[in-house]
């Protein structure tokens, strides 16, 4: 990709990011969104179809970035280097759970092989304990991230690890 489809490309995610922030998605219009990153709507429509599609390439950039930084991660630091990822980029996650343009975003993030595989071994392929364990772990991190991140990583994963621990017992 050229540098200057990187750039236009930018401006539109910084201007949606900042819209994000006073407003719901679904009242952002692609004029406003237009006019707050500085180009024509026919520049937006070349490179997206509409605010959602923006939020969608943005979240998987996300998925693919968390994926690579875990890859090289022993499986028994790897939950808590994702939490770490989530802190360090509290205020983007944030506005993803909250925006809630892709169900299936929150739950792709700990979908990750390296988190996957330690969720199946607990959950000895049950689908419901492993969906249990999912989305009350899900729940407890939006809840951290909520709040600001004020424990530390090591704690939420503590928190979760052992109700996770007494479940399967």
């Amino acid at each position: 990709m050229n540098r200057k489809i990187q750039m236009t490309k930018k401006f539109i995610r910084l201007a949606l990011f900042e819209c994000l922030k006073e407003k719901d998605i679904n009242k952002i219009t692609i004029s406003s969104l237009c006019e707050k990153a500085d180009i024509n709507r026919s520049t937006f429509y070349k490179y997206y179809g509409s605010q959602y599609d923006v939020i969608k390439e943005m979240e998987q950039e996300v998925i693919q970035l968390i994926n690579e930084q875990l890859n090289d991660q022993p499986k028994e630091t790897s939950f808590i280097q994702l939490l770490q990822f989530l802190k360090f980029n509290k205020e983007t996650i944030k506005i993803f759970f909250e925006c809630n343009v892709d169900n299936e975003f929150p739950k792709q993030v700990l979908a990750l092989d390296s988190i996957n595989n330690q969720l199946e071994q607990v959950s000895q392929n049950n689908p419901y304990i492993k969906n249990y364990i999912l989305f009350g772990s899900l729940a407890t991190i939006q809840q951290w991230i909520d709040a600001g991140c004020i424990e530390s990583c090591e704690e939420i994963a503590n928190i979760i690890n052992s109700i996770v621990d007494k479940l399967v017992r």
